[in-house]
């Protein structure tokens, strides 16, 4: 599985032609091997805005089949844990429902353009890799 923070959606919605390209190659592969791409609900709260320029978002996710996973119980409860293991604060709240949903989930690779707090959390999780989109490595 794939899952998309919110650069990624960013990216996918109206980013810079090489960040989009790298993170549509990303769900290609994906697609190719017949694996689910998605998001987390609490991203939206980083790339919604009430404008129209929320309009590329949605189309974004619809037009790339993103699936959006529901932060529930279970999610927060997690994402407590691993704030909690990596000793962050709640600032880094998003991250941690990314990465717990991908932690339950059975493991996923998560896109992002900042891969630090994210791959911190993600060691306290099973299954959960990092892929950096803001760099040309495949």
């Amino acid at each position: 599985m794939l899952l998309l923070d919110a650069e990624a959606i960013s990216a996918v919605a109206h980013g810079p032609a090489g960040r989009r390209d790298r993170v549509r190659a990303l769900i290609a592969e994906m697609r190719r091997r017949e694996l689910p791409v998605g998001t987390v609900a609490a991203v939206l709260a980083e790339v919604v805005r009430g404008h129209p320029r929320d309009a590329g978002v949605f189309a974004g996710l619809r037009r790339e089949r993103v699936e959006v996973h529901p932060v529930d119980t279970r999610a927060g409860v997690r994402a407590g844990q691993l704030l909690g293991a990596a000793r962050a604060d709640s600032e880094h709240a998003v991250d941690a429902f990314v990465v717990a949903v991908a932690d339950l989930l059975g493991g996923a690779v998560i896109a992002t353009v900042d891969p630090g707090d994210l791959e911190l959390l993600a060691s306290y999780a099973n299954g959960v890799t990092v892929e950096d989109i803001g760099t040309s490595s495949t």
